[in-house]
């Protein structure tokens, strides 16, 4: 089985006064989407698994709707600020919420809605135990979060700590092969389908009648 990790899309900064926060793709992030959707059409994808947050969903489904698929939801897939009532990039946090990003830089998780780091790790991670244990396809997508990505590919590279892929880009793809219960990384931050279209997709082997060993 290989399992797609995705990224979403370029979200909106938002503000909430009575709730978390669900941000929508900028019309960029929305633009990511379709060149995504667009690239992921020509591959057998049988499964297409999303986070419960807007952002995720909005990013799946431009290739979903191309390949006939329902994305699944899982919430448990959802960001480590899943509760905060403020989203936005680290320098528009930094500009813009002074206070929220001090919070968040010192790991003062409580104070603005995170999930604290043990809390975060634990639920993602069943959630990848799920889709690894209880296979949805041959090719499974799964858009997500950069955090999220992040636990999953530490978890599976033996990091220490999930900051090593903190700067996975939007609307990006990393590739894992599942094979015997074994996970082996195949790609990370594919970002092709941003500069380039394609029409078919062949793999090393190349298009029929060309020649091997």
């Amino acid at each position: 089985m290989e399992i797609l990790l995705v990224r979403h899309g370029e979200p909106v900064t938002m503000v909430s006064e009575d709730g978390p926060v669900d941000p929508h793709l900028t019309e960029r992030g929305h633009w990511q989407a379709e060149q995504l959707g667009e690239w992921l059409a020509h591959e057998p994808i049988d499964h297409v698994v999303a986070s419960n947050k807007q952002r995720a969903i909005q990013t799946a489904v431009p290739t979903a709707t191309r390949l006939g698929l329902e994305p699944e939801i899982v919430a448990d897939l959802a960001e480590i600020d899943r509760n905060s009532r403020i989203y936005g990039s680290p320098a528009v946090l930094a500009e813009r919420f002074p206070d929220y990003f001090d919070a968040m830089r010192k790991g003062d998780f409580e104070r603005i809605g995170w999930d604290s780091y043990d809390v975060f790790q634990e639920r993602v991670l069943a959630a990848w135990t799920d889709l690894v244990s209880q296979p949805r396809g041959e090719r499974v997508l799964v858009a997500c979060h950069g955090g999220t990505i992040g636990v999953i590919l530490s978890h599976v590279i033996g990091a220490s700590s999930h900051s090593v892929f903190d700067a996975t880009p939007y609307a990006s793809v990393s590739r894992l092969l599942v094979l015997e219960g074994a996970v082996r990384v195949r790609s990370l931050h594919e970002v092709a389908h941003f500069d380039a279209a394609r029409e078919a997709t062949h793999g090393v082997e190349g298009p029929p009648g060309i020649p091997g060993a």
